[in-house]
């Protein structure tokens, strides 16, 4: 009686620490965003998907000493491909824990959920290092080429604001 005692409580830490380990599932739904800063042009895509599967696509170009005329091109390019890059975007799993979204069994948040906006945020990784933070609003249907959702976060030249696109 005593052995199947210690069974019974043994199996029950084992589901116990499973349970604590598992992944939350993440808020299922679609995020765009654009963000421009003195250094990158970043467009980002997401759709997450029920099983903690996300479909993500984020452009980026440095634009670092770039002219104005040749910043506004880029950015009609960057906005112009999204679409297209989309169609070719893999389907990933993910985790989510603590509003955070890393790859399955990773440690790096790429996306960080506010519930109380219903925003992401795409954590932008150049060169291994955390190099932007691109607020994603959450839409019904995705762009049409060139047509971001209000509210769209900028940084131009360093300069931070809110512009509709």
């Amino acid at each position: 009686m005593l052995a199947h005692c210690r069974f019974t409580v043994i199996i029950s830490l084992l589901a116990l620490v499973v349970t604590g380990c598992s992944s939350a599932e993440a808020p299922l739904g679609r995020w765009e965003g654009f963000s421009q800063s003195a250094n990158w042009l970043v467009a980002v895509r997401l759709q997450v998907d029920k099983g903690n599967v996300i479909h993500a696509t984020a452009l980026s170009v440095q634009v670092i000493d770039t002219s104005l005329p040749e910043r506004l091109n880029l950015t009609q390019k960057i906005k112009a491909m999204l679409p297209e890059e989309w169609k070719q975007a893999p389907l990933g799993k993910v985790d989510f824990k603590n509003n955070i979204i890393t790859r399955a069994g990773g440690f790096a948040p790429l996306f960080v959920f506010d519930p109380s906006r219903k925003t992401m945020t795409f954590n932008f990784y150049a060169g291994g290092k955390l190099t932007e933070r691109i607020k994603l609003y959450p839409v019904k249907d995705f762009m049409v080429t060139g047509h971001f959702p209000p509210k769209t976060q900028l940084a131009f030249a360093g300069n931070s604001g809110t512009l509709g696109l």
